[in-house]
């Protein structure tokens, strides 16, 4: 299911076992929401490396003797295999005053495709017959477009008591570079003027520090649509960015703007389910398309052995080469 299908079962049920996968961000935020309402007296949370089935299955498997329940929540960014999945199901069908929340993200190392895969893989283990329909989901998250972020504003700010204009929730926003995470925490250092007078600019100004880091798909976007990207560069500099990871995280960007140009030259139109192995929402894949046709098949092969180039300088101890490489692919676009 999606994030509008959580929502609306939400309103009348609680899951006893969830699996969370796409956006880093909505994967914690429904983690917690879930586990706020589940209201379990005992909460044991794994992260990543501490992965262990028997410590996990033995938490699933407690009985309801002394009256507690119990919610386990694993974070982790490595597919579960099938039998683990089945064991924790089994459990949790036997016991079902205990829960568990399943936090899957995206490896670093781990390609977008490769992760779309590994989550159409473990969505597929995370059924139960034997529990209500209900009782076992899977959600994929996508990332928040700026309305559905102003919406979160609205409602931190509500819970808060706080008069914010969407004016002023907007820039609040917008310091963080719409990063919704930062902005929500942002809104906590207004809680001195909850049911007072109304947040004004300079109490933003005052309060609200703007170091948000700007991702480098952010610093793409930019570069293709024809803007100054200077600024935001020296911000991820700054940040103390791993410059290799950063390159990595170009040549994905240029890839899949290849693989979109590539299909759409021999098909005549974008299937994205096709071409990476998920259906990203409508307004990823119409930027996509939009970029992918500003290159000719040269000018890809020229950006990949400039940003080869470039990682190879940077391995030799040439730090900070990025100015002239993303120049030049800016001076490509069409």
């Amino acid at each position: 299911m999606y994030k509008s299908q959580l929502d609306t079962l939400l309103k009348h049920s609680i899951p006893r076992a969830s699996l969370l996968y796409g956006d880093s961000f909505l994967i914690e935020h429904y983690a917690k929401k879930i586990a706020l309402l589940l209201k379990s007296e005992e909460k044991h949370t794994f992260y990543f490396d501490e992965y262990n089935l028997a410590s996990i299955n033995a938490l699933l498997s407690q009985s309801s003797l002394f009256g507690t329940s119990s919610l386990v929540v694993l974070k982790i960014n490595h597919k579960l295999n099938k039998a683990d999945v089945e064991i924790f199901l089994s459990s949790l069908c036997a016991n079902t005053h205990n829960a568990l929340i399943i936090e899957y993200y995206q490896a670093p190392n781990k390609s977008d495709a490769d992760y779309a895969r590994d989550c159409k893989a473990f969505a597929g283990y995370f059924k139960m017959p034997k529990m209500p329909k209900d009782s076992v989901i899977e959600v994929r998250f996508f990332e928040l477009n700026i309305s559905e972020r102003m919406e979160l504003m609205r409602q931190k700010a509500k819970y808060l008591g706080l008069n914010a204009s969407d004016k002023i929730l907007n820039y609040i926003l917008s310091l963080q570079n719409n990063d919704i995470a930062l902005a929500l925490n942002e809104l906590d250092k207004f809680v001195v003027f909850s049911g007072s007078k109304p947040i004004e600019p300079n109490d933003v100004s005052l309060l609200c520090d703007g170091m948000a880091s700007f991702s480098v798909e952010e610093l793409c976007c930019t570069l293709m649509e024809k803007k100054s990207f200077i600024e935001m560069l020296h911000s991820i500099y700054e940040e103390g960015i791993n410059e290799i990871a950063m390159i990595s995280e170009i040549q994905r960007f240029f890839y899949q703007l290849f693989l979109f140009f590539a299909f759409i030259k021999i098909n005549g139109r974008p299937n994205a389910k096709e071409i990476l192995g998920f259906s990203p929402p409508a307004h990823i894949v119409e930027r996509l398309s939009r970029y992918c046709i500003r290159f000719r098949e040269a000018e890809y092969i020229a950006i990949f052995e400039l940003l080869s180039q470039w990682r190879y300088e940077v391995s030799k101890g040439k730090v900070k080469q990025s100015m002239s490489a993303l120049i030049k692919i800016q001076e490509m676009i069409r």
